[in-house]
């Protein structure tokens, strides 16, 4: 798989993104990849996108779904669950901001994964209201797939202090223990 130039190099990158076969290679390539926006190229690539994220879209839901079908009330397994999907939609949301699209698609898939995010959340806290105790609704409502967009900043975040935290020299004898001191006087 090559960088995307053209029409066709676009579908075979988008065919690998729909299986889910090495999304970061494919999204990395697909970031460097440039198309010209004439008519008839336009109309078919954009389809193409849309399908790509509808397709990925629809896998998500279904893995969401037997994800918490096997919970059996663990919040663990719920709150991993929610998690897993809310990382799903990150990627979906960098393969809809791909700079080589104009700025109204990129607007178009942004608007149909914040919708789909959207209603999905409502859907979950509405089937969590049969739960007596409330705790569904709570693990639900305070891990909210509708945050999608902040985990990426997140995980920017964490890349950049970890990697300032690589460049800092460390004590020359190793790590400081974590344990107080404490001086008698």
């Amino acid at each position: 798989m090559n960088v995307p130039r053209n029409y066709s190099e676009w579908v075979v990158c988008f065919e690998h993104f729909k299986i889910g076969e090495q999304d970061e290679l494919t999204l990395q390539l697909m970031e460097k990849g440039t198309i010209e926006w004439s008519r008839g190229v336009a109309e078919r690539i954009t389809q193409q996108l849309y399908e790509t994220i509808d397709d990925r879209l629809r896998q998500t839901a279904d893995s969401l779904q037997r994800e918490l079908d096997r919970c059996n009330g663990n919040e663990t397994a719920i709150v991993k669950a929610l998690l897993t999907a809310r990382k799903r939609l990150t990627v979906l949301q960098r393969l809809s901001q791909l700079q080589a699209f104009p700025e109204h698609v990129r607007d178009s898939m942004s608007n149909i994964l914040i919708e789909y995010a959207k209603s999905t959340q409502q859907s979950l806290e509405k089937s969590s209201l049969t739960d007596r105790t409330g705790r569904l609704g709570m693990l639900i409502k305070n891990n909210p797939l509708t945050k999608f967009n902040e985990d990426e900043k997140i995980d920017d975040i964490q890349n950049n202090a970890s990697q300032q935290h690589k460049n800092v020299d460390g004590p020359p004898n190793g790590p400081k223990s974590k344990r107080r001191r404490i001086i008698f006087p």
